[in-house]
């Protein structure tokens, strides 16, 4: 045998070893079932947050069998999303909910005819129970439909990869019933991750007393059946311990959420699209969407109240918000920015790509968090804008979003109605890059500790038998 044939031997025998021992290695995983109704290509960033978990649990051990719905039923699908997921993914379809039938009888349904004071009470009465039948409707979401489809589809994936572990992530908390029910039906140990508080804050849906009650009773039989109950936020896991002394305090963890370190490959240095020289701005940008009390009207005021004072040039301010942003708090954008003279420096975009979302965010020069009035939630697009490196400017009370920013550094953390303070904040970001200086940065080695990949592995930890609590902080 030659010298290029034994070598050529040895290199197939070598390949050869080498696929059976990652065949091995892959038998070798156990196996969790991820149990998520949104996943992508969704948009939705609590998708985007279970997607980039499996994604990082096979290096920890664990193979990642998905259960969500089927591309036809995938809310805010993002067509550039050509990601491919490394896992196994249990597409089902979705039984019709009768929010859907309501929503057709209530577009039919003629619309009632005004009238004086006196007609207000037999008005408002069909208000009442238009809300009480929205309120059980919606209990505990407007996803019920998938709950059969996902149970039947999860037993078989269950029996056919051999799944060792549940995990289901929250909202929307359909995804937590159906993981009550698989784990009532097959014994597995369930994880349940909560990336919001479940009955702790007002929703932002109509409810009644019956609905609450039922929520209550919900959240009670999934905070009772789980083994593992996984909060974003130190101040949601003091909160559910308090709220549940029945049950042992080591069920509740804190592994906060984070950014994807493989995703801001090639996201930094690449600039917003090309404007003439001239027309170089001060460019503040938000992304996402305006819900639940978020609206960009404090920004909106400072900017005009800099302006008056001349501290501001309106031809140099570029205003962003990217996503769905077209309103917030029922009013139009494009109008608060009118009231305010500001139509020619606030822009509303449609949402972007993964990809191109995080280049905008790392060639702006001021990121906007808004946050009122929520004091147990960090926005999810936090992490990211931490990771891009840029000044955040975060309205919020105090809170978890707070003490998060107060950690890291980077940030003005000012009051939602603190109109002169949001105004001194913007100020001073203006003069830092009108004298070229890229203004305060979050501490890069506190932030690399968000990293989802570290992140996973804390996780990962608790589904191993082995390990338990012990193996992730408690917070």
């Amino acid at each position: 045998m030659g010298l290029p044939t034994a070598a050529a031997s040895l290199s197939e025998r070598a390949a050869t070893r080498l696929r059976g021992e990652t065949a091995r290695a892959a038998a070798a995983q156990q196996r969790v079932l991820v149990i998520a109704r949104h996943f992508p290509p969704c948009r939705f960033v609590g998708a985007q947050a279970t997607a980039q978990i499996a994604r990082y649990l096979p290096p920890y051990g664990w193979h990642p069998v998905i259960l969500t719905v089927g591309e036809r039923h995938v809310e805010s699908s993002d067509p550039n999303d050509r990601r491919s997921f490394p896992g196994t993914i249990v597409r089902t379809g979705v039984l019709p909910h009768p929010l859907s039938f309501y929503s057709k009888v209530k577009a039919s349904a003629r619309p009632v005819s005004k009238g004086g004071p006196g007609t207000e009470p037999a008005s408002s009465r069909p208000g009442r129970i238009r809300r009480w039948v929205l309120s059980i409707l919606q209990t505990p979401d407007a996803y019920t439909g998938w709950i059969a489809p996902a149970t039947i589809a999860g037993l078989r994936a269950i029996h056919r990869w051999r799944i060792t572990h549940l995990f289901s992530s929250a909202p929307f908390w359909t995804n937590h019933l159906v993981g009550l029910v698989l784990a009532h039906l097959t014994g597995l140990p369930w994880t349940a991750h909560l990336r919001d508080p479940w009955t702790q804050v007002p929703p932002p849906k109509p409810t009644s007393a019956l609905s609450r009650m039922l929520e209550r009773w919900l959240e009670r039989l999934v905070m009772t059946r789980a083994d593992f109950v996984v909060c974003v936020t130190e101040r949601h896991t003091r909160l559910l311990r308090e709220a549940f002394p029945q049950l042992p305090a080591e069920k509740f963890i804190t592994i906060p959420n984070g950014y994807d370190e493989a995703e801001w490959s090639g996201s930094e240095r690449r600039a917003l699209p090309p404007r003439p020289p001239e027309r170089r701005e001060f460019v503040i940008s938000y992304t996402g969407s305006l819900y639940m009390g978020r609206s960009p009207r404090p920004l909106f005021r400072a900017l005009r109240r800099l302006i008056n004072a001349a501290d501001l040039r309106p031809e140099e301010l570029r205003v962003d918000l990217l996503g769905f942003c077209d309103t917030a708090d029922g009013v139009r954008v494009s109008d608060m920015a009118a009231e305010c003279g500001l139509t020619g420096c606030v822009h509303v975009g449609p949402p972007l790509s993964r990809p191109d979302a995080l280049r905008r965010m790392a060639a702006s020069d001021l990121l906007l968090l808004l946050q009122e009035s929520w004091s147990l939630q960090v926005p999810g697009k936090t992490y990211e804008y931490l990771r891009a490196g840029r000044p955040i400017l975060a309205l919020t009370s105090d809170g978890a979003l707070a003490d998060l920013l107060r950690e890291t550094g980077g940030a003005w953390v000012v009051e939602p109605t603190d109109d002169a303070a949001i105004a001194a904040a913007v100020r001073e970001a203006y003069r830092a890059w009108k004298s070229g200086l890229s203004g305060p940065a979050a501490e890069p080695a506190l932030v690399a500790a968000f990293d989802r990949r570290v992140l996973t592995g804390r996780l990962a930890a608790l589904f191993d038998p082995r390990s338990g609590p012990s193996a992730v902080s408690l917070g």
